[in-house]
């Protein structure tokens, strides 16, 4: 049996989906309902990939000092790519200026910014973090609340003893 690698898969399964829709256009609306469940089924399972990846991954270090370690050597890497990726943007932002000369339809709807909830403090960003009820943040996919409810759960995991 002839097996091709999840990548040329893919790259395959893309191109094929492309010329699928350029041949029927609109004629192909009738497998919208498959895109559909396979976001889906996508989604559905997100919540429960990262709350046993970052739990096994966490239980998996065994101690606390190199959890440590690891949770600092992450921190440094988000930070440092998020601000590469900040600086990326708005170099791109200035040269190419997206928008410049669009006439602009307003809809009759306006926005105020003052109705954004602004946290007043990273005291309480950090409570944010953690959720009320671990279910409830997984049911409602709050991803910071499940990977917060991970760590902890990981750790604890860790604390345990061999012995019943």
């Amino acid at each position: 049996v002839f097996k091709l690698k999840l990548h040329w898969q893919v790259l395959i399964a893309m191109a094929l989906g492309t010329i699928f829709a350029l041949v029927f256009g609109e004629n192909s609306l009738f497998v919208a309902p498959l895109g559909t469940i396979f976001m889906r089924l996508l989604k559905m399972i997100i919540v429960p990939l990262i709350l046993f990846s970052i739990t096994s991954g966490v239980a998996s270090l065994g101690d606390s000092r190199t959890l440590g370690r690891i949770g600092t050597k992450t921190f440094v890497y988000y930070f440092a790519t998020s601000i590469f990726a900040i600086l990326v943007g708005l170099i791109l932002t200035n040269i190419i200026q997206p928008g410049v000369g669009l006439e602009y339809a307003s809809s009759g709807q306006s926005f105020d910014p003052s109705s954004l909830q602004k946290p007043s403090s990273l005291g309480e960003i950090i409570i944010r973090m953690i959720p009320l009820n671990p279910i409830a943040a997984m049911a409602n996919g709050d991803m910071l609340g499940v990977i917060f409810w991970s760590i902890v759960f990981g750790f604890a995991i860790t604390r345990l003893s061999g012995r019943p």
